[in-house]
């Protein structure tokens, strides 16, 4: 690399952090907001008890698996414990989706050889984007840190714990700058570092399940906290060994940036048929091609959680009982007639459950880029009218999510009977559990297909109120809000504490119809307003 590699990094800093100073108070503020909840959540379980609620939490098999064993039995440690995995995957997602806008996707839209048409040399964009990314970590660890200091927490620990969080924020914006060297699209760069933010949380429960000190807390970001021991030792070297390791990323996407053109990727895409085939004829065979490659993926992963989580959790039910707190959750005795082993499977398949609702969102959010990339004025141009384009994609999306559900039931069943020694039982108990979630799942792509038909702009409002279901659960669980209020989620009616032979049917059916509504006005929308132009 030569200095005038560099050139207009400055300059490119500045252009950034105004483009993106609404996207970066929000990560850092939201950021700060989750350290607040998780204290407000233990504040209300245990209170001056709060020593004796997390030693408890520490003799349940079900949550030590979840989450490994406490290190610290305050306040501090609890913040520590139970929300370095939320922390970890906002400022994870935050630093991927600024270091893929200001690089791969100006790469896509021209933005990139518009800017290097003025005095800016490769590397500028990608520096630029990778120290506001970091600047953003930094503050919010920061942040976190003084935050806990607040609540009562030790300056040291406190501070080690936020540079560790900004530690992990930093890696995964070197796998995003990474992944947008790979591919040429920024969905599939987003899609990369999706997935490396799902194998560090399933290596980090693998972690936990063996006891939180295994070899994995090395090489998994999500367990760094393990290293560095914040408000347990407070050892300080440990984040000279993070820091380290978070640059890899960095330091391999500028070894490629360097062999690569502007707006091409390292893996190129593969040429496309001289000829369509004959049952690539319609819409809907369209929709499939579009939707393959990332079902596939989804598919892969979803296998692999499941086979990994079904298997050992037969193994837990040798463990010992479980914490008053989570026997007792909801104010219900839900798990004294069932073993340790099925809560596992049940809190792990409810877990995924939601991210395919947010899998479904993301398949209905590619209208949108099909749309504002002018595809799909050329394909009205054609005999195919708004409805059946539309609905092709809402039909894959929808076969999609509910293949995922059924695959996870299969494996997670058949995975389970076998590590149980009942398969026809077990079999069919995770198989229903599985498939049991699709209507919840449903409502999410019915609310994101209305909001695509009737106004584009407002899509995001679709994650506002995904995030706040999950937010929901996490306030439930921590005895903030009553069942009443959280029954305003959709996931509330095959919540995990529902037996499966009790699922409220009625609600179910309700929750299909509702999301056939909310499509059917999204369908109406689409087809009474304009359509967006790449212009």
């Amino acid at each position: 690399m030569k200095s005038n590699d560099f050139t207009g990094t400055g300059t490119l800093i500045k252009l950034f952090l105004h483009r993106d100073r609404f996207l970066l108070t929000v990560w850092i503020i939201f950021s700060v907001m989750l350290v607040f909840v998780t204290a407000v959540t233990f504040t209300a379980m245990g209170g001056q008890n709060l020593g004796d609620v997390l030693s408890e939490f520490n003799k349940d098999p079900l949550i030590s698996a979840l989450l490994g064993p406490v290190m610290s039995v305050d306040i501090s440690g609890a913040i520590v414990w139970r929300g370095v995995s939320q922390l970890s995957l906002a400022l994870g997602i935050g630093s991927l989706l600024i270091v893929i806008r200001n690089t791969r996707t100006d790469e896509e839209t021209g933005r990139s050889e518009m800017i290097r048409a003025y005095p800016a040399g490769r590397h500028a964009g990608l520096t630029s984007a990778l120290i506001i990314a970091t600047i953003g970590n930094l503050i919010a660890g920061i942040l976190i840190a003084l935050s806990i200091i607040a609540l009562g927490g030790d300056m040291p620990g406190s501070f080690i714990f936020g540079a560790t969080l900004s530690a992990i924020g930093c890696f995964f914006a070197g796998v995003g700058a990474l992944g947008a060297q790979l591919r040429e699209t920024g969905s599939t760069a987003r899609g990369i570092g999706i997935a490396a933010l799902g194998i560090g949380l399933v290596m980090a429960i693998l972690n936990n399940f063996r006891g939180g000190y295994t070899l994995l807390r090395w090489i998994t970001p999500m367990a760094w906290q393990r290293v560095t021991a914040p408000f347990a030792g407070n050892y300080s070297r440990g984040l000279l060994y993070c820091a380290v390791l978070a640059s890899v990323p960095t330091i391999i996407a500028y070894k490629l940036s360097a062999h690569r053109d502007l707006g091409a990727g390292i893996l190129l895409a593969k040429p496309g048929l001289p000829e369509a085939g004959p049952r690539f004829s319609g819409p809907l065979a369209l929709a499939w091609r579009l939707h393959q490659k990332g079902f596939m993926g989804w598919m892969m992963g979803i296998v692999l959680y499941i086979s990994v989580f079904a298997a050992i959790s037969p193994a837990l039910s040798i463990g010992g009982g479980m914490s008053n707190w989570l026997s007792g959750l909801g104010g219900t005795s839900w798990s004294e007639e069932v073993g340790l082993g099925y809560v596992f499977i049940s809190v792990s398949i409810y877990l995924m459950s939601i991210f395919v609702a947010a899998y479904a969102m993301t398949s209905v959010s590619r209208l949108k880029k099909e749309e504002t990339e002018g595809r799909v004025e050329m394909l009205l141009d054609k005999p195919v009218s708004r409805i059946c384009w539309m609905s092709s994609h809402l039909i894959m999306a929808a076969l999609c999510s509910a293949a995922l559900l059924l695959v996870m039931g299969i494996v997670g069943g058949l995975f389970y009977g076998i590590a149980a020694g009942d398969v026809s039982s077990g079999f069919w108990s995770v198989l229903t559990m599985s498939v049991s979630k699709l209507p919840p799942v449903l409502i999410f792509l019915g609310i994101t297909a209305l909001l695509y038909g009737l106004c584009p702009k407002i899509m995001v409002l679709g994650w506002v109120i995904w995030l706040s279901s999950v937010m929901l659960e996490l306030a439930w669980e921590g005895q903030i809000i009553d069942w009443s209020l959280m029954q305003i989620s959709p996931f509330a009616y095959t919540h995990y504490t529902i037996d499966i032979t009790n699922l409220p049917l009625i609600p179910l059916f309700l929750l299909l119809c509702l999301s056939s509504v909310l499509t059917a006005i999204g369908l109406w929308g689409f087809r009474n307003r304009n359509v967006l132009t790449k212009a």
